[in-house]
């Protein structure tokens, strides 16, 4: 965390301060255990140690560089000293000398005193780590540059649609700041998962000519990026052409996907004005946020990464994981991700005997609907597009899911969504006046609901039967009782009304007005100057139905059509006097 990481800084600035007394005795700044997982300090001065040490640093600076209080920014005034007094004193041996002439000439700010030989920092090598090549070894070394240009372009994307500027929603702030610390990682190569050998292309001089920022004065970081030349106005970062790998093609993969995901989440948060709509993007958003974070946590701290590492603390069961173990043993050799034919294998295998199985073929119906909805970016917002890889599965995504739908046994949450879909074939059949007239009190509260649920219901009430689209009307008047049901719906049934199908619209009118959702009337107004009589008929008796403010809606609309045509006509006048 961000409070850890303070400490230690502060820590560690304690030591440099006493360590630049004259009365210290010589104690090294380096004296301070810092707290680095798997690292150890050795008495020699590789230049590899260095090349790590320089690593970790900028991480670190990078971290600090994104926040701009009066504490942080003392703390990083601090961080500055105690890498400027580092080098100066590895300088002694001849290793860092010459990428900092301007910091060894003024060495008598921060160097009263002679400091003894330093010892320098090593992270251990991963023991046998498998390089992505023979972790899977169909894939070519051209399709790993393609795809570290895909993250590099995809994290230069969402730079462009999260905002620029500080903005009031925590969840982008959280996204915001998660996405700059992954990009700092994988810029600089320091993921523990990238197999080191002598042959690395990033040598001493390189990982040292990123610490341009000690040239220059600590309080233009605010105009300055920490990622060197990755800022430009009007976009925090810019990565198109880079190659962003996190040295592990499974991980690769997966952040690929779930990189995707947030840009289709942005993407609709700009086109929606609907609050609820937007509160529940914004949640989506925060969970693929912390699936970020986990990530660039791992990747600094683990040379190997399980699935228990991977998912929180809640969802290590034992069911969970003995699930997600079954579903990469056999078509992936990665913890991160699986295929989704193995997915739906191993959901047959382990629950088959957990689907109410009332018809042929319903268990393929259940474990295919749970399949769509864990690879959908949002549980409730419809017509998002699909994610760039949906033969995958990650189990990010699955973590996401169980999280999204508060999920603590999933053999129980399997068979609530087998009764769901047994409720959805129904309302598909000829009994499905019946199966109206019995949803009611817990049976409705019981379901999730779905999106073809929810789709479902919209379209009986415009029924050929009478009948049944006056069940199917009674039946969501009865549903509006249950809050969670009526939350899910309303977000449902208002984006629906974007849709371009014209019976998806006024199903969606219908069920809004059963709902009494007044929160909806500006949306639903709009459509009462569609072109089709239906439709228009559908909307205005749903913003009418809503008493007062549903007229007040009604009379604004109609204002503002006023003063549209007579712009029009103002303009075509004027056309014609001035011809």
């Amino acid at each position: 965390s961000m409070a850890r990481r303070l400490q230690e800084v502060e820590g560690i600035s304690a030591a440099v301060e006493s360590a630049s007394r004259h009365d210290t005795g010589g104690v090294s700044p380096l004296s301070y255990p810092f707290n680095i997982p798997d690292a150890t300090f050795l008495s020699s001065n590789n230049p590899q140690n260095a090349t790590r040490f320089c690593k970790f640093s900028l991480h670190l600076h990078s971290v600090l560089c994104t926040y701009q209080d009066a504490d942080v920014t003392r703390v990083r005034n601090r961080y500055k000293l105690i890498v400027k007094m580092c080098i100066l004193t590895a300088s002694q041996e001849g290793a860092l000398v010459r990428p900092f002439p301007s910091l060894v000439q003024d060495s008598s700010e921060f160097e009263p005193h002679s400091f003894p030989a330093l010892p320098t920092v090593t992270i251990q090598p991963a023991a046998a780590s498998p390089s992505p090549a023979a972790a899977c070894p169909e894939t070519s070394v051209g399709q790993h540059r393609a795809q570290a240009l895909r993250i590099g372009a995809q994290i230069s994307e969402l730079s462009n649609l999260l905002p620029s500027q500080p903005c009031s929603e925590q969840e982008l702030r959280a996204l915001r700041h998660n996405l700059l610390h992954l990009a700092t990682i994988l810029k600089n190569d320091l993921s523990l998962l990238r197999p080191s050998s002598p042959q690395e292309t990033l040598g001493l001089e390189e990982v040292l000519g990123s610490f341009d920022f000690l040239s220059h004065d600590i309080n233009a970081d605010e105009d300055a990026s920490c990622l060197g030349t990755l800022r430009k106005p009007g976009s925090f970062l810019e990565l198109d052409g880079a190659w962003l790998t996190s040295g592990d093609d499974g991980l690769d993969q997966a952040l690929e996907i779930h990189l995707d995901i947030c840009c289709i989440l942005l993407q609709r948060m700009r086109a929606t004005r609907f609050s609820p709509s937007r509160q529940e993007l914004l949640q989506e958003l925060s969970l693929q946020a912390e699936a970020l974070q986990r990530v660039s946590h791992l990747l600094l701290e683990k040379n190997k990464i399980s699935s228990t590492d991977i998912l929180p603390q809640v969802q290590r069961t034992r069911e969970v994981l003995l699930f997600w173990e079954a579903c990469v043993s056999g078509s992936s050799s990665s913890p991160f991700l699986c295929d989704a034919d193995s997915f739906c294998a191993t959901l047959r295998k382990c629950f088959t005997h957990k689907v109410e199985a009332k018809q042929p073929g319903q268990a393929e119906k259940v474990f295919s609907r749970l399949l769509g909805q864990l690879q959908a970016p949002c549980r409730t917002v419809p017509d998002l597009r699909p994610v760039c890889c949906p033969d995958r599965v990650t189990l990010f995504q699955l973590s996401a899911y169980l999280r999204r739908w508060g999920v603590q046994d999933l053999g129980a949450h399997i068979t609530r969504l087998s009764k769901e879909e047994r409720i959805l074939s129904a309302l598909r059949s000829p009994k499905r006046r019946r199966t109206l007239n019995t949803l009611r009190g817990q049976l409705v509260a019981e379901l999730l609901p779905l999106g073809c649920t929810l789709q479902t219901l919209a379209a009986l009430q415009v029924d050929a039967n009478h009948k049944v689209s006056r069940a199917a009307c009674k039946c969501l008047c009865r549903a509006a009782g249950v809050q969670t049901f009526r939350n899910k719906a309303v977000i449902y049934y208002t984006e629906s009304l974007k849709s371009d199908d014209i019976q998806t619209q006024q199903g969606s009118c219908l069920a809004l007005k059963c709902l009494k959702a007044t929160e909806s009337v500006d949306h639903i107004t709009e459509m009462c100057r569609a072109t089709d009589g239906a439709l228009r008929s559908a909307a205005r008796e749903t913003v009418l139905s809503f008493g007062k403010r549903g007229f007040q809606a009604f009379q604004r609309m109609e204002q503002l059509h006023i003063s549209v045509e007579e712009a029009v006509y103002i303009n075509q006048e004027t056309e014609i006097t001035v011809l």
